[in-house]
């Protein structure tokens, strides 16, 4: 067989002559002894000069930077391509996954609407999710937009497609809201459609969100931006406002929706949580799957000046929205308890990635 058809690190020998079936790509190095569908249907979709192309791009940026280039993060990998997302999630079963996340949520809602259930939650509560979980969605939709920069700088096939759909999530969560607030509008007496937004832009509880949020979207280094989002922004506050607030208040309160969209959206952050996870290990390896060096050390200390950096930014929105749950009836002296809980999941995230909360905060 040709070498000029295998991958750096794949032994022709290993692999056998030609293809095992006309599914197999030998050029491809697979992560275990066989290829995945996942890595057939996305490896290698991705230009680079430094693995399989050759001859310069054809246009520069007018920065001077190629089409795809190391320098888009300070993060450094001899191999991006050797990244895999733990979940193996290409197109088809991507949306199937969603498909049944968003027939779950139609279920629950059909059902409240048929035995009138959106009668029954309490006027206070539908007061808190005109005001707070429409400016959720404004959160989710920067998210969402945040993303989009990762996708074009992600310097792997592998990175781009895993953070793409971390992007989807993010709006599929938000247009679930959207549309949850126009069947309440519908449905339920007393409320008032619209508020979010001027919750979002003005609200004292929300401006530490937005901050978080803008910050994000000003980066120029897509490797902070998936791993301050994934290991600081979600743990610490998006799981206070979703899970803490929404999740757990909503049933107390007759909302039997609500919980239903975040456990899904809790999905969603967990598996973009594990697949971030995967990205530090491989960052933080002696080496590559070849034998060539990683600069664990120098990658390491970079991430934790990244998270010394977004951790009082998101603990300071974290308290900036806890005077919310005191306005909920069944709120009242609960948000320490769920500040305590996000703080001491996002440090066990942290210590799992051998990073630390930073020494400076007092939490």
């Amino acid at each position: 067989m040709s070498t000029e058809l295998i991958s750096e690190g794949v032994v022709s020998e290993t692999v056998g002559e030609g293809f095992y079936s006309a599914r197999e790509l030998t050029y491809i190095r697979p992560q275990k002894r066989r290829l995945s569908e996942y890595e057939a249907v996305i490896c290698n979709a991705q230009p680079d000069l430094d693995q399989f192309d050759s001859g310069g791009w054809y246009l520069l940026r007018p920065d001077g930077l190629g089409c795809q280039d190391a320098r888009t993060t300070a993060l450094v990998h001899p191999n991006w391509f050797q990244y895999r997302d733990p979940s193996s999630l290409w197109q088809r079963p991507y949306i199937k996954l969603q498909a049944q996340q968003e027939r779950s949520i139609q279920g629950a809602i059909t059902s409240a609407k048929v035995n009138g259930a959106f009668g029954d939650i309490a006027p206070a509560w539908l007061d808190l999710v005109s005001r707070y979980y429409e400016a959720f969605a404004s959160f989710q939709w920067g998210m969402f937009k945040a993303h989009a920069f990762v996708t074009r700088e992600a310097l792997s096939d592998t990175l781009s497609m895993t953070y793409t759909f971390s992007g989807m999530d993010r709006l599929r969560h938000q247009q679930d809201i959207a549309l949850y607030s126009l069947d309440l509008h519908e449905h339920a007496p007393g409320y008032t459609e619209g508020a979010g937004a001027e919750a979002w832009l003005n609200d004292p509880a929300c401006q530490g969100a937005r901050r978080l949020v803008e910050r994000l979207l000003s980066l120029q280094d897509w490797g902070e931006m998936v791993l301050m989002t994934n290991l600081v922004v979600e743990p610490l506050f998006t799981a206070l406002i979703g899970s803490e607030f929404f999740r757990r208040l909503a049933p107390l309160h007759g909302d039997v929706v609500i919980p239903v969209i975040e456990m899904t959206a809790e999905a969603d952050r967990l598996r973009n949580r594990t697949a971030t996870q995967e990205l530090i290990k491989m960052l933080t390896a002696d080496t590559d799957r070849t034998g060539r060096p990683v600069p664990a050390a120098r990658n390491r200390e970079l991430v934790q000046g990244w998270v010394d950096s977004w951790y009082p930014d998101a603990l300071a929105a974290v308290d900036a929205f806890l005077p919310v749950f005191d306005a909920a009836p069944a709120g009242s002296g609960v948000g320490e308890r769920a500040r305590q809980r996000v703080v001491s999941s996002t440090a066990d995230i942290l210590e799992r990635a051998c990073l630390r909360v930073p020494a400076a905060v007092t939490s």
